[in-house]
């Protein structure tokens, strides 16, 4: 069976690999790195070291298919990898803004770490960087998440009409985004990757596969993050 690895540095890997599992039958490794915990406020040097050692080991554990599903990997990683490794079939989660631009043709307001936001240079769309975001999502208290999207977004209340994020860990709280815009459209990462992914592999009706997380050294770290996949 196909195995894909994961590569995230907390529980962003969590709505990547749910959305994975809808679309492709395979077994997935999970490698949580989260040494320069969070990979938003790294520079390029250091995201491209995280993103060659994430898929030299990944291959090593014996991956098929490698998905970057931090935004800022996937921004910094995937083009450079995917030149310098021809043979490695490499994924990327990107923000969505491309998206979201298309469904409205204008104001998207785009929310992530520097990196991400401070990437994108498209007319059109409100940048809100929000670099605490993952230390917050990490505890998995919704309430603290709410007050911070609040505290960071409802200055520009009415200037936009959907919501891009740009951010994984984003992806498991986008029903908090919901609470505080309850009539906006929020476009997630996975899409894009769900489709390409669709696309290259055939979903079998059995599904069999086992769901490994690692951290950057190969230890087996599923324990901590039990209460996001059961």
């Amino acid at each position: 069976m196909l195995t894909v690895g994961i590569v995230d540095d907390g529980i962003g890997f969590v709505p990547t690999l749910t959305k994975l599992r809808q679309v492709v039958s395979a077994h997935f490794i999970c490698m949580v790195d989260s040494g320069l915990f969070p990979l938003g406020n790294c520079n390029s040097a250091q995201l491209m070291t995280v993103g060659s050692h994430a898929l030299a080991k990944l291959t090593e554990l014996g991956c098929d298919a490698v998905v970057f599903s931090s935004v800022a990997l996937s921004s910094r990683c995937l083009r450079p990898l995917t030149f310098a490794h021809p043979d490695a079939t490499i994924f990327g989660c990107d923000a969505p803004v491309l998206h979201a631009s298309t469904y409205t043709a204008s104001r998207v307001l785009v929310v992530g770490d520097r990196f991400a936001v401070g990437s994108i240079t498209l007319s059109g769309i409100i940048p809100v960087p929000m670099p605490d975001f993952p230390t917050i999502a990490e505890s998995g208290d919704e309430r603290d998440v709410v007050r911070y999207i609040s505290e960071c977004c409802e200055p520009f209340y009415g200037q936009f009409d959907c919501i891009a994020l740009a951010n994984s860990s984003m992806n498991v709280y986008k029903h908090c985004f919901s609470r505080v815009f309850p009539n906006v459209h929020i476009f997630d990462s996975l899409e894009g990757v769900a489709r390409k992914i669709r696309k290259k592999y055939r979903k079998f009706s059995k599904d069999d596969s086992f769901v490994n997380v690692i951290d950057a050294n190969g230890a087996d770290i599923s324990e901590k993050y039990s209460i996001f996949l059961d």
